[in-house]
């Protein structure tokens, strides 16, 4: 505000000096001049105390622009901890289940372990009577067609109670034995058998 009254009257002052010079030396009319020139030199002088007092621009107006701009930084970061809270609120609730799973079948099937990347735990027996349990049904499916199916509804059970624990979408999976390979993987309510032998 201030700079462009400056400019105004610092325009006006001389256009009138001009205007006044020149009336004097044509014959013009000086008085009117004279008393615009002066008009223009006053409000020149105004226009620089008011740059004296408030400055070239409004304190006012950087003050509000500083304050939005310290609003949107502290709502940026109060955004980015909330998710980070939300973040290490579920890693540890994924790590509640891990323990939970462990502490169900620890004593008779084996180990449970947890991939957070793709969000898959996996059984892997270590209980001997389990794992010539599981290779006797895997080797004979057909014979076994009724057990294995009845394995399958318990760990699909235990699949839909992670997802509704972790309000999300896990993998549960079961290896035939520590170096064997994966013989049951259940997401989203399905259930896939895998690896079984060709029984004829």
């Amino acid at each position: 505000m201030g700079i462009i009254l400056v400019f105004i009257f610092g325009m006006m002052t001389v256009m009138g000096g001009l205007s006044w010079w020149y009336a004097a030396h044509y014959n013009g009319l000086v008085g009117t001049t004279r008393f615009l020139t002066i008009i223009s030199v006053i409000g020149l002088l105004f226009s620089f105390g008011y740059v004296y007092k408030n400055g070239w621009v409004k304190p006012k107006q950087t003050q509000t622009t500083s304050q939005k701009a310290n609003v949107n930084s502290n709502q940026y970061f109060a955004q980015k901890s909330s998710e980070s809270a939300s973040i290490a609120q579920l890693h540890k609730n994924e790590q509640n289940v891990l323990q939970q799973l462990q502490k169900s079948y620890s004593k008779n099937v084996g180990d449970v372990s947890f991939d957070q990347d793709s969000k898959t735990y996996t059984v892997t027996p270590t209980n001997a009577k389990y794992i010539k349990a599981v290779t006797t049904m895997w080797q004979y499916p057909k014979t076994n067609a009724k057990n294995i199916k009845t394995m399958s509804d318990n760990y699909l059970k235990m699949s839909q109670s992670i997802d509704k624990s972790l309000k999300g979408s896990y993998t549960l999976q079961v290896k035939k034995s520590k170096s064997g390979p994966v013989i049951l993987s259940i997401k989203d309510g399905k259930a896939t058998i895998l690896n079984e032998s060709q029984q004829k």
